[in-house]
């Protein structure tokens, strides 16, 4: 199985005379088996940190400027356009966001499943299609309909033709991006459960992007929090959940509703994500954040690991314990 490694990944967007710092240095691993949830606000780098993952980032207005990614041993960014072919699809293959725009409307489902198992296993047509009913019956959707067309499916179950395609060849590393945005919760659930338990059928690695902590708490096992291109605290679910340390994460947090306790007021984080053609000096949340210091709108905090499993990127957390326990706390 294939362990994932993105080391310092920097992306940028470039359009009339303005450059979108899209990725500003992310560092990320994924290991052979687990879930890794990452979350964070539109525009915080998510979709585009996928992309680069899969070395899709659109040129020529996305350039990717430096770094790595490493699928088992193998860095992707360094590929030639081959083996990126042989590579996506077969041993990582992504569900894009909108299954309404992810399906060929004059191909059927059938067909298009069929496509990708032709072109990575070297089957004649026949059995390609044999298999796509395999693969459509996997996600319950009964094979007859194979030569059926995107429009004669509703939402949920192109949702489904999307997450068989994704899976055909049985992929070590899954990207699934924001899966459920276009559903209702009842499908939402549905897909959700699915996708879990095909990845844990298959044995496989995900990357699950998502803005919804609740999504996070249901399948996966660790977490990377991303604001501004950046991730800013990462740890296992237990860590994140039980032991929030990032002001942003808190504040995420805190922005939901608390079931048990309705009179509870919610609190949002106040501001508005920072543009990112116009990032502000040192950290990018400083702004917005409760507990900054002046150091903190003048340099970029350094990742510092709490424990082996737990890494914040935070000024407060280059001073003194009892800073440490003191945010925690009154957060």
């Amino acid at each position: 199985m294939d362990t994932l490694e993105i080391k310092n990944l920097v992306v940028e967007y470039t359009s009339d005379d303005e450059t979108v710092h899209a990725v500003n240095g992310v560092d990320m691993v994924i290991p052979s088996g687990k879930t890794l949830g990452l979350v964070g606000e539109t525009g915080a780098g998510k979709t585009t940190t996928a992309l680069s993952i899969l070395n899709l980032v659109p040129e020529p207005q996305g350039r990717i400027v430096s770094g790595e990614v490493f699928l088992e041993g193998g860095n992707i960014l360094a590929m030639g356009e081959k083996q990126l072919q042989a590579m996506r699809g077969d041993r990582v293959a992504m569900i894009f966001q909108d299954p309404m725009t992810s399906l060929n409307p004059i191909q059927t489902v059938g067909e298009q499943i069929a496509e990708g198992i032709q072109l990575h296993r070297k089957v004649d047509a026949k059995e390609a299609l044999r298999q796509a009913i395999a693969m459509l019956e996997m996600v319950g959707i009964p094979g007859d309909r194979a030569m059926e067309y995107p429009h004669q499916f509703s939402g949920g179950m192109k949702q489904r033709v999307v997450i068989a395609i994704a899976l055909a060849c049985r992929p070590s590393l899954l990207i699934a991006d924001e899966p459920t945005t276009a559903l209702d919760v009842t499908i939402q659930a549905q897909v959700l459960k699915l996708i879990n338990e095909l990845r844990e059928k298959e044995k496989m690695s995900m990357l699950m992007i998502t803005h919804d902590l609740g999504i996070v708490a249901e399948v996966c096992d660790e977490v990377a929090i991303m604001y501004a291109g950046r991730v800013v605290e990462q740890g296992t679910l237990e860590d994140i959940f039980d032991n929030v340390r990032h002001p942003y994460t808190r504040g995420l947090f805190d922005s939901l509703p608390d079931i048990e306790n309705r009179r509870t007021e919610l609190k949002p984080i106040k501001g508005m994500m920072p543009d990112p053609t116009q990032l502000p000096p040192g950290c990018p949340f400083h702004p917005r954040c409760d507990y900054a210091r002046p150091e903190c709108g003048q340099s970029m905090p350094n990742a510092r690991r709490l424990s082996n499993t737990h890494l914040v990127r935070c000024h407060l957390y280059n001073h003194t314990t009892e800073d440490m326990l003191g945010v925690k706390a009154d957060a």
